[in-house]
């Protein structure tokens, strides 16, 4: 039955993971650093950077992810930060005295590779667990093969397609994208809206959050949405929409797609006289969003789980302040997405639950995940709902100049 219904998902979902996350976070992407494996050397071997023999009385757990293709950037950022908390849990003892394996590979952001490099985890290497990608659709393509082993995996992919099929074993280390359009309205009440307009990508993921939006605004009463407009990947003259959505005297505009194309849609807001709030997701944390808008990167107003600084000094918390210290200590640089974040996250939350687990297997790492209580950079963790999900709010940030921080924070000082 659960394979019937993820191969009538996949193919939906697979619309819209092309960008980072599931949710767009660039149109593009750039080779992996050399020295990264595709699937074909991981049927050989394990990465580079792993032990290639059993190294003792060892606790594996895997990670899977785009480390070459379009998405390799945040990949190898993501599985960074896996290593980095795998290094500081084997420095601090490891679990309950063994020390981690870790065993990485790459998927190239291909859900057959996924099955594939998911399989050789499961049965090749056995892992106790695996730390999944942050493309949803490798995660919803591989659920299968974990959960019939009873291998929890936790994912960093945002979608909410792959924790609303009744998975045991499958948890999400980082909040779900429906979250993150309930914060985004919720700002738009805080910020005084009233008339909102919506300029959408033609991608199954920005359909439905704009949807959403469209619900939300409905439903809640106090608002109305005036304009309802759509645009194509790579557009580079959005006149035509931005016209109607001017006339239509819209005093907030909600925009989603890929991070890119929304830069170039607040530039040309802010070109065509248009002087209110942009509200928006996950996206507008992307850096490109920002280098492609410009200066015209004021007012923004988004909800997403993480939003990487500038700087460390920028940070907005003192967790996330530590973890961008020891990554950078690390590694040399700040992560430049938020895949690092979510996936640090979901590693630690992985480790506190095999230091408390009764007994290593899935069962035992399923009971200690359902009733830990975590907090990582992205907030308080609960998984004791069963569903999958741990983190029920997100995080809301405004642009104010170029400068971005906390909605709340920004609020109190105003």
């Amino acid at each position: 039955m659960m394979k019937r219904k993820i191969a009538g998902l996949l193919l939906a979902v697979t619309m819209a993971v092309g960008m980072t996350g599931c949710a767009g976070s660039s149109n593009t992407g750039t080779a992996a650093p050399a020295g990264n494996q595709t699937e074909a050397a991981a049927k050989e071997e394990p990465s580079a950077n792993q032990p290639k023999e059993e190294s003792g009385d060892t606790i594996k757990i895997g990670f899977y992810g785009p480390l070459t293709g379009a998405s390799s950037v945040v990949g190898v950022e993501g599985q960074k930060a896996v290593e980095l908390a795998v290094k500081e849990a084997n420095e601090a003892g490891g679990i309950n005295g063994r020390q981690l394996e870790l065993i990485s590979y790459d998927d190239a952001q291909n859900t057959e590779t996924s099955v594939k490099v998911v399989t050789r985890l499961v049965e090749s290497d056995k892992v106790t667990a695996i730390i999944g990608s942050h493309i949803s659709g490798s995660i919803l393509a591989t659920v299968d093969i974990s959960e019939a082993a009873k291998v929890v995996q936790i994912g960093s992919g945002t979608s909410p397609i792959w924790t609303n099929i009744g998975l045991k074993y499958t948890f999400r280390g980082t909040a779900c994208s429906d979250q993150f359009n309930i914060d985004c309205y919720k700002s738009m009440e805080t910020m005084g809206a009233t008339k909102i307009a919506t300029l959408a990508g033609e991608t199954e993921y920005a359909q439905t959050a704009a949807g959403t939006i469209h619900d939300l605004v409905k439903d809640g009463g106090k608002m109305e949405v005036v304009a309802q407009e759509n645009f194509t990947t790579g557009d580079t003259d959005f006149s035509g929409q931005i016209v109607k959505i001017i006339a239509a005297g819209a005093d907030g505009v909600y925009v989603v797609g890929g991070s890119e194309d929304m830069g170039k849609i607040v530039k040309q807001l802010r070109q065509k006289g248009y002087e209110g709030y942009i509200y928006g997701i996950e996206p507008f944390g992307a850096p490109d969003a920002k280098s492609v808008a410009g200066d015209a990167f004021d007012n923004i107003v988004f909800s997403c789980c993480y939003f990487v600084p500038d700087s460390v000094e920028e940070a907005s918390s003192e967790i996330e302040k530590e973890f961008l210290e020891k990554f950078v200590a690390e590694f040399g640089a700040l992560p430049t997405s938020e895949v690092a974040y979510r996936d640090y996250d979901g590693t630690n939350i992985l480790i506190e639950a095999m230091r408390n687990a009764k007994t290593l297997d899935g069962d035992g790492i399923r009971e200690a995940i359902l009733s830990m209580k975590y907090t990582g950079i992205g907030g308080n963790f609960d998984f004791s709902a069963d569903n999958g999900e741990g983190l029920s709010t997100g995080n809301t940030f405004i642009a104010v100049k170029g400068k971005i921080q906390m909605l709340d924070e920004y609020l109190k000082n105003k």
